[in-house]
């Protein structure tokens, strides 16, 4: 019985490949079936293995399934309270100066943003069942999304070193699970890999990357982490930097005779400022670490501060170096330091 299901088989596989077809096989211990025709030896006994699905697919699958059901659940709660009205009103507003196109602008908005999520979960259970078309719609999505990225963080982000941190951080990943979608081993499992070679039926599976393969892989991740990570960081910087209030601080610590006495003149600010600021129009409030360097010495500024009514004060400033900690603003009329 077995001989004649196996001839049968390779006779429609031949009559398949003729056609342009690629037909999808399972191996079983004796012979070859196919888990769509002809029916009567799919009823053999020794049924085929369940194709195992690779370690990546599972894990993509529910990263989809994750961001999908998840956001299925909570979108309309997020919605609800009108999350993204002001920032809509913000953004859009400078286009759409009619009120109702707003909020019908914004409605439709997040009724996209919440079919995403469903498309999202959809696409998650099919790389779980292994369904091709679910390979495809990873694949294309991802350069999409590389695109996307590329086109928001030249048009709309600002400056130039948090663009690239941008990019750093969303492109390589996108790119990453479009090629890995593409890998003969995804494809092989998915049933997109073909199943001939030279006139010889083909059902191992495909090799993986070689130990040179992997190396490189690795280098990439790697490099592409400290991309993201020093541009990161230079764009933080470079925004503390930019703040007023941080240019006032340095002024003050130049203008002091004291500074200048302890560290010399000129004054050279570091990198890794620390801290952060919180600022609107009319009020806020700062904490900056300032590294600095002098001919004669190296030290930190410690800055607290206020905004009200639109205008920044320093109420402390102290210089903390080697020999100790001096108190620079408020002046103190005893130190000779104003």
């Amino acid at each position: 019985m077995s001989a004649i299901c196996e001839l049968l088989l390779m006779n429609l596989i031949v009559a398949d490949q003729r056609r342009g077809r690629t037909p999808i096989l399972a191996r079983n211990s004796d012979y070859l079936l196919s888990p769509v025709r002809p029916e009567r030896c799919i009823l053999l006994p020794n049924m085929p293995s369940k194709m195992k699905r690779p370690v990546g697919v599972t894990i993509l699958a529910l990263v989809f399934l994750w961001i999908g059901f998840g956001g299925a659940v909570f979108f309309p709660f997020i919605a609800g309270f009108d999350v993204f009205a002001t920032p809509w009103d913000d953004f859009a507003g400078k286009v759409i100066h009619s009120e109702a196109w707003l909020r019908i602008t914004l409605y439709l908005l997040e009724t996209l943003w919440y079919l995403a999520y469903i498309a999202y979960a959809i696409m998650g259970l099919g790389l779980w069942k292994l369904r091709s078309w679910a390979r495809t719609a990873v694949y294309v999505i991802n350069l999409i999304g590389a695109a996307a990225s590329i086109l928001v963080a030249a048009i709309f982000v600002r400056p130039g070193i948090l663009a690239l941190a941008v990019l750093a951080g969303t492109v390589p990943p996108f790119l990453w699970m479009a090629w890995y979608s593409q890998r003969p081993r995804v494809r092989f499992a998915f049933g997109a890999w073909p199943t001939s070679r030279d006139g010889a039926t083909v059902t191992e599976q495909p090799p993986g990357l070689s130990k040179v393969g992997k190396a490189w892989l690795a280098s990439a991740l790697v490099a592409t982490l400290v991309l993201y990570c020093g541009a990161l960081l230079f764009a933080i910087e470079g925004e503390l930097k930019s703040f007023d209030i941080y240019k006032m601080s340095l002024k003050g610590a130049e203008d002091s005779p004291c500074v200048a006495a302890e560290l010399g003149s000129p004054l050279t600010p570091g990198w890794m400022v620390t801290g952060g600021t919180e600022e609107s129009s009319e009020s806020g409030s700062a904490n900056l670490n300032i590294p600095v360097r002098g001919p004669k010495g190296k030290g930190s500024l410690e800055m607290l501060a206020e905004k009200r009514d639109g205008v920044w004060k320093i109420t402390s400033l102290v210089l903390t170096d080697e020999s100790g900690e001096m108190q620079i603003l408020p002046a103190d009329p005893h130190s000779g330091c104003h």
